[in-house]
């Protein structure tokens, strides 16, 4: 019997090809546009046909009723999970390995789910706007190495002490927080902070095992 093409892992499908640097509204292929729809599943989405973009013309004709855009939106929905993420990808992009942008932004994601960090070239991941609590969360994504621009706003972590350093210290390779550029001074004090984390914990430690 042969194995569904959806539960195929996805680096196994597609051998990964490296994407240009893009932007939110570079792009010359508009999103591919599922916000405001209000589903509260990635999966109601694939019968679903995405908004009309203001910038007529600029998109070509899509083969085989896929999309050549590089970005995705699904925000301003009620998303409680993002598992089908996958399946919906494969099936409205002509090359799902080139996701560059996503925006799952004011939903109602509680963690980040790994079919997120199968995209390795994504570029942009909006992800203000949620209900993510736990910093733990967002170390997940260190493993995508072409991510340079991340929002986590209006997310109940962001009121976690030391929260742009925590992030900057786990992400280092962000170029951009909470549309915020990443400076050197905040490097610096990311890696101030990492360091004083790391005495505290050795510290703590040691105190444990004199006990």
């Amino acid at each position: 019997m042969s194995t569904s093409t959806s539960l195929v892992p996805y680096s196994a499908r597609q051998k990964t090809t490296r994407v240009p640097t893009i932007d939110a509204n570079n792009d010359i292929v508009p999103p591919l546009d599922f916000s405001f729809y209000r589903v509260s599943n990635v999966g109601d989405v694939k019968e679903e046909e995405p908004r009309e973009s203001p910038r007529k013309g600029k998109q070509p004709e899509p083969e085989g009723g896929k999309s050549s855009s590089k970005c995705l939106r699904l925000n301003n929905n009620s998303l409680t999970e993002v598992g089908p993420l996958m399946e919906l990808v494969v099936t409205k992009f002509e090359n799902p390995s080139l996701l560059a942008w996503l925006d799952l932004s004011f939903n109602e994601l509680t963690n980040i789910h790994p079919v997120i960090t199968e995209f390795e070239n994504l570029q942009i991941l909006y992800l203000h706007g949620n209900m993510i609590k736990d910093l733990k969360e967002i170390e997940k994504l260190s493993v995508m190495k072409s991510l340079r621009k991340l929002t986590f706003h209006g997310n109940p972590v962001e009121n976690s002490k030391g929260y742009r350093q925590n992030v900057l210290t786990m992400l280092p390779r962000l170029e951009n927080l909470d549309f915020s550029r990443v400076t050197k001074a905040d490097r610096m004090t990311a890696n101030t902070w990492a360091h004083m984390n790391a005495n505290a914990k050795h510290k703590k430690k040691k105190m444990a095992e004199d006990d």
